[in-house]
């Protein structure tokens, strides 16, 4: 579902300033999730408040403001094989810091491998420009991926310590992250987007100049594409672990360009093809290497 969201949220960000965006977005996602959770919004246990409040931050901000102002710059299909960044970064830092690694030289082999893909993947090898300048809406994509990755990682160890169930840390994410981005939002939406204020009342008109078209792709972007994929991400973490989980997230781009040239019709270059392809031969490398080390 991931994969697919990229395409479908590239039409809305045309009209609306992609701060506004996630400040729609996250709203959505976090009343798709009230219904189905059934639970309070206390949590008894501060350590888990503070885990709660880091990766709302990480993932539920700065993640999703990253991720929209850099997919108003770049095209859906490239924009979702950077979506593999996640992946690598939350392997690294899973190995680094929360005990759950690759095994073997093989594995570890094949994170050199995904990350020389990415590198191809982001400046498709054009040296004769500063690599900040080139892409910087590329940039911004791998930004969130690892602010998502340090998410990913805080949240498996909250989910295998807490008896808070993941579908309520999903909603307590989504709840922070809304109030958060839409107090940013209300401040900080540039007045020259067509859709946007930097005022309360402006950011309420603004709502209203959305089509509705547009508001039945936020709408399933925001109850498919992050709160389903949300969910069933903490649910993974907790049961089959970081790295594993990871690897099964890898199918992401595959969905997402296949989405990329239904919906907008983009051409995959050849150096996307073969960075997909280098990725795609990391990540089975890593999958491939044995049984994790814990």
């Amino acid at each position: 579902m991931f994969g697919f969201t990229f395409s479908i949220a590239k039409q809305p960000l045309e009209n609306v300033d992609p701060l506004l965006l996630s400040a729609i977005v996250y709203p959505i996602s976090f009343a798709a999730l009230v219904p189905i959770t059934r639970a309070s919004f206390k949590v008894e246990n501060k350590r888990d408040f503070l885990d709660i409040l880091i990766i709302s931050i990480l993932g539920a901000v700065i993640a999703p403001i990253l991720l929209f102002h850099g997919l108003e710059q770049t095209d859906a299909s490239e924009a979702v094989i950077l979506t593999n960044a996640q992946i690598i970064f939350t392997i690294l830092l899973s190995s680094l810091f929360f005990g759950e690694k690759p095994n073997g030289i093989i594995g570890y082999c094949g994170v050199v491998i995904v990350f020389v893909g990415l590198f191809v993947a982001t400046t498709e090898l054009d040296i004769s420009k500063s690599f900040l300048l080139y892409e910087p809406g590329k940039i911004m994509i791998i930004g969130a991926m690892l602010a998502w990755a340090v998410d990913n990682n805080i949240s498996r160890r909250l989910t295998m310590r807490s008896t808070i169930r993941p579908a309520k840390i999903a909603m307590l994410k989504f709840l922070i992250g809304s109030i958060i981005i839409f107090g940013i939002a209300a401040i900080m939406v540039e007045k020259s987007s067509p859709l946007s204020s930097p005022s309360r009342v402006g950011i309420i008109d603004s709502l209203s100049l959305i089509e509705p078209s547009e508001w039945l792709m936020i709408i399933g972007v925001s109850v498919f594409g992050f709160a389903g994929v949300l969910s069933l991400l903490l649910e993974s973490l907790k049961r089959i672990g970081t790295v594993r989980t990871m690897m099964i997230f890898s199918l992401t781009p595959i969905f997402g360009v296949v989405a990329a040239s239904i919906v907008h019709t983009e051409s995959i270059s050849i150096l996307e093809a073969i960075s997909t392809g280098i990725i795609i031969i990391g990540i089975i490398m890593v999958t491939k290497s044995g049984s994790l080390t814990d």
